[in-house]
């Protein structure tokens, strides 16, 4: 059963180094100089070979400027709360123009959803507006 466990964590271990990698446009040589760790061991950490020591794995969350969570967790098997988190965590990483598209358009896409609520919810008015047919309730029936 541990070692399962052990089998999981490793595999997004792997994963999340090498996505994370790459998120820096970095090569395994670039991680290798900027965390202290070996360019092999990150290698066969990527491919889910080895298992990190502690310090190996603040060395390299340093190196990512990366949270525990970015690093370890399986995206799989994360709830979609702690994906955004993670998907967060990514997105600050990225230069501020790119952030401020990003941010734009996640404000876009929740004035749209926002706007059809309204609209899918209002039996007869629109943004606050009543409409009006000009016959009584009664008549209406």
């Amino acid at each position: 059963m541990v070692q399962g466990i052990t089998e999981d964590i490793n595999m997004s271990l792997g994963e999340n180094i090498r996505r994370l990698r790459r998120d820096k446009q970095w090569t395994q040589g670039d991680l290798a100089q900027q965390s202290g760790v070996k360019v092999g061991h990150i290698s066969k950490l990527e491919r889910n070979e080895s298992d990190p020591k502690l310090e190996t794995l603040y060395k390299i969350m340093g190196a990512l400027e990366c949270s525990p969570n970015a690093l370890l967790n399986d995206v799989e098997k994360t709830q979609l709360n702690g994906r955004m988190e993670m998907a967060l965590e990514r997105v600050q990483q990225l230069p501020e123009s790119d952030q401020e598209i990003l941010l734009s358009v996640i404000d876009k896409y929740t004035i749209a959803v926002s706007m059809q609520g309204l609209v899918e919810n209002a039996s007869n008015s629109f943004l606050g507006i009543t409409m009006l047919t000009g016959k009584t309730e009664e008549l209406a029936k």
